[in-house]
């Protein structure tokens, strides 16, 4: 038995370090202990929240990257289709020798547009296959199972015009990078907590019982060995009689001169604290900046979004107008081409910047933190293995028998809540019902 009174003595120690003098093969410094690895299991699952959040992330934009390649197939189906009437109009035309404003470079002109806007739906329609295998490899799905995957939902046109103040505080509070690099430096402080205990002097007070047994022989009939009054013939024989046993109990000091090397690892530490201490800060820095440029996106997007319906209207009634007039001959063919190849800019335009205003969307999400809660993606623990409900049902009911000692403090205080804000919890049981 071995008792720190100094150096490594309390239960803050022991749970930050583990028992002194005692450390595991290959493992330097005062990181041993159960609050340690409870740190290093929380930084995991930050890592596993991390990854999740960048898959959920990369999920969404692939599906808007799939609406948006379906719709500019559609933008393109439709040019083409206008260029063919175009194209068969004035082929009739010319066929018939021609009316007033009609030339037969027009016609050539409805043919080279025609097969231009052919070009661009075989395009779009590779860039759907394209986006879909993209959507596919990341929800896990098989790149050809006989179905088509088109997306349902119709991003969002309305305006959304987030609150900075707010937004900046739950991103501080809810970025599981600055949730991870709070863990790394409470797990310094702990250790650099550990380490200044090594500065004073070694003093325990030890103690042990050994039973011992003495013997010519490891088994015998008798134990007289015609020597000695005791009898020390048989070895079990002694060690049953119980007579041969030893104890001792004393203080133990040591002090080594300098403390050079439990200095050393409390300056180290300090210096890792600091450094720890300034990326945190500099993360908290990369929040905001992120936040700000996503802020700026969303203004952006949505303005671009606003002039470009309204150009795709513009556009649209012009066809209108430069088709009419071409029905009445008073105008060219080139005309009207080029408000069709006018319109089918326009809303290929209107369509990737409202992509790309939900898109932002989702990045102001990401950035704080609250991506997951948005999509309705919470992590929960799995199941534990029955014999830890068995032992959690005794220990339940042997504490429905205790006494509450009202008075009685935890130490060290707890320095974290009951679990993580908002995103994480626990798994109901197999059969449990909620």
């Amino acid at each position: 038995y071995r008792q720190p009174f100094l150096a490594g003595a309390g239960v803050d120690y022991t749970r930050i370090a583990g028992p002194i003098g005692s450390g595991f093969t290959g493992i330097t410094g005062v990181s041993q202990g159960v609050v340690i690895a409870r740190i290093n299991n929380d930084l995991v699952l930050a890592d596993f929240e991390r990854n999740v959040r960048n898959l959920i992330s990369d999920i969404e934009e692939s599906y808007w990257q799939l609406y948006l390649a379906y719709r500019l197939y559609d933008t393109q189906v439709v040019a083409r289709n206008s260029a063919l009437r175009s194209w068969r109009e004035a082929h009739a035309k010319l066929e018939a020798g021609g009316t007033r404003n009609f030339k037969p470079a027009d016609e050539a002109q409805a043919k080279d547009r025609l097969f231009e806007t052919q070009s661009l739906v075989q395009s779009t329609r590779s860039d759907i296959y394209t986006a879909e295998s993209r959507f596919r490899r990341l929800v896990g799905l098989p790149v050809n199972d006989g179905k088509i995957i088109r997306p349902i939902d119709d991003p969002i046109a309305a305006e959304f015009t987030p609150d900075w103040s707010m937004c900046l505080t739950e991103a501080l509070v809810h970025r599981v990078e600055l949730r991870k690099q709070k863990w790394n430096i409470k797990s310094l402080e702990f250790q650099r907590m550990a380490a200044t205990s090594l500065t004073k002097p070694r003093l325990d007070l030890v103690s042990s019982y050994q039973v011992n047994g003495f013997g010519d022989r490891l088994l015998s009939q008798k134990n007289t060995d015609g020597i000695t009054s005791q009898g020390l013939h048989s070895a079990y024989g002694t060690l049953l009689d119980n007579d041969q046993d030893s104890w001792t109990v004393g203080w133990e000091f040591s002090m080594p001169l300098g403390f050079r090397s439990a200095h050393a690892q409390v300056e180290n530490l300090e210096f890792r604290l600091s450094k720890a201490r300034a990326v945190l800060k500099a993360q908290e820095m990369d929040v905001s900046q992120e936040l700000a440029i996503t802020f700026q996106d969303l203004t952006k997007n949505y303005a671009t979004a606003q002039s470009n319906f309204n150009r795709w209207r513009a556009a649209r009634r012009r066809v209108e107008l430069f088709d009419a007039e071409v029905q009445a001959g008073t105008t060219t063919l080139d005309t009207l081409l080029r408000a069709q190849s006018s319109l089918a800019a326009a809303e290929t335009e209107y369509y990737r910047s409202l992509v790309a205003y939900n898109v932002a969307i989702k990045n102001l999400h990401k950035w704080k933190g609250t991506l997951l809660q948005h999509n309705n993606v919470h992590l929960m623990e799995g199941e534990w293995s029955p014999v830890a409900y068995q032992q959690a049902v005794r220990r339940a009911w042997a504490r429905t028998h205790g006494i509450d000692a009202h008075k009685l403090r935890s130490k060290p205080e707890p320095f974290v809540s009951d679990g993580y804000i908002g995103e994480v919890g626990v798994m109901p049981a197999a059969g449990a019902q909620s």
